[in-house]
């Protein structure tokens, strides 16, 4: 039973359930929520449960010819579009409606997931509302997304939002072990992988890996001892961070930084190490230091950083942006005081 299967999600399953069992199905729906915490994962349960001919109590038996052809993506009433280069192309758009312009194979409808709905290009979001407008009742579409915010006001205005949230440490170890990496890893590896993830399994496996989790740990230290550093310092910290191999990582662990320091510097922090309010744990006594600098020049760093995650859509020079970052760290502690 896949949606059953979904965890960590309780509101979202249940949503998607009670759409299968009472066939109230929208038009379009836009799952939304951080990136790893099974959005894409829930997309597919969701199109099992739909398609399943055995389907009972709103979900899919996971073992009929359907389901399994869902799993694998082969269900002839099933469309899967992913960005090609970073973006979502207007050629893609016109590929899913010739799709849905054909009745239904085999199935009571057909079902389109965008992934990475946000990274749509302006005349692919433009052609893809005009579809949206004229709702079929034999089609549905998923768009997915951690950064709903960047689709345009009439996109998500035709969409029904489903919220999905981070998943707990426990629920991470739980998925992890399900997924036999127990065996490989042991439980020690496991706790440590889901405290790093930020509550995202595709983090969660990336800090699996030793090596990563050693990376992310010295990058962080290093970041956390760059204001007054050399600038000499703050190049070689660019030249690592453009070289990194998880862009995705990166950012998150300078985001989660940045925001645990402007908890401190705003006194919105609990005492100890085990401390609730940050994002990740065992690092409040750099967090702290770090917060010294003061309100004002955390805001910009946040910023800037916002400004380079951002830039990658248009192809921006990551190694130059992370040396003017980097550097503005540095000299932040002059600038602070």
């Amino acid at each position: 039973m896949p949606l059953a299967e979904l965890l960590g999600q309780d509101l979202a399953r249940t949503r998607l359930s009670f759409m299968v069992e009472s066939g109230r199905v929208p038009p379009a729906l836009l799952f939304v929520g951080p990136q790893g915490v099974g959005k894409a994962l829930a997309a597919l349960f969701f199109v099992q449960a739909l398609s399943c001919p055995k389907r009972d109590e709103g979900d899919a038996c996971g073992h009929c010819p359907s389901c399994l052809q869902v799993q694998r993506q082969l269900y002839p009433d099933f469309l899967m579009v992913e960005p090609e280069k970073r973006q979502i192309k207007i050629e893609q758009v016109r590929e899913l409606q010739d799709f849905i312009s054909f009745a239904p194979v085999v199935g009571e409808r057909r079902v389109v997931i965008i992934k990475d709905a946000h990274l749509l290009n302006q005349p692919a979001a433009n052609a893809l509302l005009k579809t949206l407008e004229e709702p079929c009742a034999t089609v549905s579409f998923i768009l997915l997304s951690h950064r709903h915010n960047l689709l345009p006001a009439t996109v998500l205005s035709r969409c029904l939002m489903l919220p999905f949230v981070s998943l707990s440490g426990p629920t991470i170890v739980q998925i992890l072990a399900r997924q036999r990496v127990k065996g490989e890893v042991g439980e020690v590896d496991l706790e440590e992988a889901a405290a790093w993830s930020g509550g995202s399994m595709e983090r969660a496996i990336f800090f699996l890996d030793v090596e990563n989790l050693r990376w992310c740990r010295d990058f962080v230290n290093s970041f956390s001892l760059l204001p007054g550093n050399s600038l000499r310092a703050a190049l070689d910290l660019a030249e690592e961070a453009s070289q990194f191999g998880s862009l995705e990582v990166l950012f998150f662990l300078l985001r989660s930084f940045l925001h645990d320091t402007m908890l401190y510097a705003q006194g919105l922090h609990v005492q100890g190490d085990e401390n609730p309010a940050l994002s990740l744990s065992g690092w409040s006594g750099k967090v702290e230091a770090f917060a010294n600098l003061g309100v004002q020049p955390l805001l910009l760093m946040r910023q800037q950083l916002l400004v380079i995650e951002r830039g990658q859509a248009v192809n921006v020079n990551l190694k130059l942006a992370f040396e003017a970052f980097f550097m503005d760290v540095a000299t932040a502690y002059c600038s602070g005081q």
